[in-house]
């Protein structure tokens, strides 16, 4: 018998024709038949086989051509971006969308490079709002229509490619919306941390669609934690926090925290992260790395060791920290567990360790 292609098992599950733990096992099956078929040349084997929405099985990286383009479409998007900004901006922002598009039809339709295109659909956001917003003034609210427009062709970027990453980048552009509406009205920190809170509820509904984590909602959910995390704790930074702007070889400025305020910003992410091992969601972690290892930094800079011991520390704590939950994840969220409530909806949130 013919196999089930992963769309196929998809479209099952989200009717009900199947549950999860079929489709689980039906796409283990059908990976299992791919990898002993030693015939099979189709290029296009791989990504059909790999699982959505699995994190552990991330499809937006098929191989390390798709980190090199990337790598070349990220420089040439911001060499693109400032050399529109010396001619004078405005419709050239515009212009520079449309070909950014036409190279998401190369690689995103054609190709299916989901890396290069996540790449593109960035520029491809910030291009469209900066393109509008130096083209529409009108007076005392000239930040809400760019944002709407922006909104909008984020929205049709969805339609068209269909890619989970869309939806956290159309969910970018509401947090752009609701800045242009309320910024100046109501503190940044608190409309950064409300963003962030609104984004990981939305990301826990679509996990909720999906505990099994064999589907788009989870891809979608993914994506979405990826980018509420860093929103939460830098809105939390800014409204809790006190940092002291300080200027390196009195040239460079930079932010310097206290012991106190580096302590509070790695307990929150410590919280955090306890949220994303018990909701079996690395990508809060990993979003928020970049603020651990600042806040580690600043709690051991008076120690007297020179700035390369202290970031050389720095490194050796971060890395061993995140190796070691790396390696006991599933035995620290069995541990968790016990004490979380399991039963009922709650089990959609806090998925069971298999």
């Amino acid at each position: 018998m013919t196999e089930m292609t992963q769309n196929q098992i998809d479209q099952a599950l989200q009717a009900g024709i199947i549950d999860a733990a079929q489709a689980k096992e039906m796409m283990a099956k059908t990976m299992r038949a791919k990898l002993n078929d030693k015939s099979s040349n189709s290029s296009n084997s791989a990504p059909e086989a790999a699982l959505i929405g699995d994190e552990e099985n991330m499809r937006f990286v098929r191989s390390f051509s798709d980190v090199f383009i990337a790598t070349g479409i990220g420089l040439l998007s911001l060499g693109l971006y400032a050399s529109i900004g010396i001619f004078g901006g405005g419709v050239g922002y515009l212009v520079g969308a449309a070909l950014l598009w036409l190279m998401c039809e190369y690689f995103g339709r054609k190709k299916r490079a989901h890396l290069p295109t996540l790449f593109l659909a960035l520029a491809y956001l910030i291009f469209v709002h900066r393109g509008m917003s130096n083209l529409l003034d009108l007076g005392a609210a000239p930040g809400i229509l760019p944002a709407v427009i922006t909104i909008l062709a984020m929205l049709l970027f969805y339609w068209r490619f269909k890619l989970p990453f869309s939806v956290a980048l159309i969910a970018l552009s509401l947090v752009i919306l609701v800045f242009a509406l309320l910024g100046g009205t109501v503190p940044t920190g608190i409309l950064l941390l409300l963003s962030g809170l609104a984004l990981f509820a939305t990301a826990l509904s679509y996990d909720a669609r999906d505990t099994g984590r064999l589907t788009r909602f989870a891809d979608n959910a993914f994506w979405l934690h990826f980018t509420a995390a860093p929103l939460i704790i830098h809105g939390f930074a800014v409204q809790v926090l006190t940092p002291e702007i300080v200027r390196i070889w009195g040239v460079i400025p930079m932010v310097q925290l206290g012991k106190t305020d580096a302590t509070f910003m790695l307990l929150t992410i410590g919280l955090l992260a306890l949220v994303g091992l018990a909701i079996n969601r690395r990508a809060l972690l990993v979003s928020s790395l970049g603020y651990a290892g600042f806040a580690i930094g600043f709690l051991i800079k008076d120690t007297g060791l020179n700035l390369g011991s202290v970031v050389a520390l720095t490194l050796l704590l971060l890395g061993g920290g995140i190796v070691f939950l790396g390696v006991g994840w599933h035995g620290a969220r069995k541990a968790l567990l016990k004490v979380l409530p399991t039963t009922g909806f709650m089990a959609k949130i806090f998925p069971p360790v298999e």
